[in-house]
């Protein structure tokens, strides 16, 4: 099947994206002016990424709140309106079908914002699951989703965004600020560790809201931006991507994104997870950093000693660490920072060295007060 384009398509082409396709969608790797610098814009200014592959769906009724809860593992119940929650959504068997946001407008009315690859297959999942008195409606093909992300985004967006902004907490959002006579709902979230936005608007905004900010942002050092540096930033920020990190054979204990898993709470997967925790073992996911300037491939094989012991899962340069290797590996040991690992690749006897560390890998502003950057 061909991949598809998105609305900006045409835009890439003209600034000179080199396009591949990724999920079923042509994208941009980077642009002329190459990856580490998109990457370094997005830390020390902002950068724009076109997002509009990933998916959207609007789920409203009376028993909306309640379907979520069974279906998400976070708290959903204690969420407010105008809060996003980052979730994971399991099989009966404990694995992560996907890992997706949630944004409350209030009790009876959520969007639920996926991953390109498993759009379809989570609306099918869901649709299969919901009682009656939930409406569910893929909304992917005519919402657009660009993210503004680095440390002058806030003050980009204050540019029209007046109202609002600089009380916008991390992970909530407008649901409808005005940017240059555009309905644009706000979240400030993000997939780089940086201060930032995902902005979601109507099919007919696409180009118009993207070379607006281009445009109006050149002053403030912005650049577009192509999924190598989201590879790279998301990485250094110590978040995982599904297929790698997260995946629906894997189940999510012992890695660094529990937080999404209120266990207090009933959620569907749930007696598979408990019992894999009660039996132990369970395979765990650990941020390693290289020794030297060779970065392990997703794939390769973890060695501890001279043992076999687990499996690379991602591995990136990182620019904001001068170039050193980092990743995430997968292993039924219980490491701790610090501990030795190798790596080699299948097949190969060269071992790489390296050590389990810390996330995120780099000092991060997501989190830091809205006034710091307006």
């Amino acid at each position: 099947m061909e991949p598809k384009k998105t609305p900006l398509y045409d835009e890439h082409v003209r600034l000179g994206g080199k396009m591949a396709d990724f999920a079923g969608w042509m994208l941009p790797l980077w642009y002329t002016t190459g990856q580490s610098k998109e990457h370094h814009a997005t830390r020390t200014a902002c950068g724009l990424y076109d997002i509009f592959h990933m998916g959207e769906f609007r789920i409203e009724g009376g028993k909306a709140l309640s379907f979520l809860s069974w279906m998400l593992t976070h708290d959903i119940e204690a969420m407010v309106d105008g809060q996003a929650k980052y979730n994971f959504m399991l099989n009966e068997a404990g694995g992560v079908v996907d890992d997706c946001i949630l944004y409350r407008f209030n009790a009876e009315r959520f969007m639920l914002v996926v991953n390109a690859g498993n759009a379809q297959g989570d609306f099918k999942w869901l649709s299969g699951h919901a009682p009656a008195g939930v409406r569910l409606e893929n909304m992917s093909d005519q919402t657009v989703k660009i993210d503004l992300q680095g440390p002058h985004a806030p003050k980009l967006l204050s540019r029209w965004v007046k109202t609002g902004l600089e009380n916008l907490k991390f992970f909530h959002f407008l649901p409808e600020a005005d940017i240059a006579g555009m309905k644009v709902l706000v979240s400030r979230t993000g997939y780089t560790g940086e201060i930032g936005f995902e902005l979601y608007t109507d099919l007919e905004n696409a180009k118009k809201l993207w070379n607006l900010l281009l445009d109006e942002g050149r002053d403030l050092g912005i650049l577009p931006c192509g999924l190598g540096a989201r590879d790279t930033l998301r990485t250094e920020a110590g978040l995982p991507l599904h297929g790698h990190e997260l995946r629906p054979d894997l189940i999510p204990l012992g890695n660094p994104w529990q937080f999404a898993i209120d266990e207090n709470t009933p959620f569907l997967g749930k007696k598979a997870y408990f019992a894999e925790k009660e039996k132990g073992g369970y395979r765990r996911v650990y941020p390693f950093v290289m020794d030297g300037k060779r970065k392990a491939m997703s794939g390769w094989e973890m060695l501890k000693g001279a043992k076999p012991a687990g499996v690379a899962l991602s591995g990136v340069i990182a620019p904001s660490m001068n170039n050193t290797p980092i990743g995430f590996m997968e292993t039924r040991l219980e490491l701790s920072p610090g501990d030795r690992v190798a790596f080699r690749q299948q097949g190969k006897t060269e071992l790489l060295e390296g050590k389990v560390a810390e996330i995120p890998f780099v000092p991060l502003t997501s989190r830091k007060k809205m006034s710091l950057f307006l």
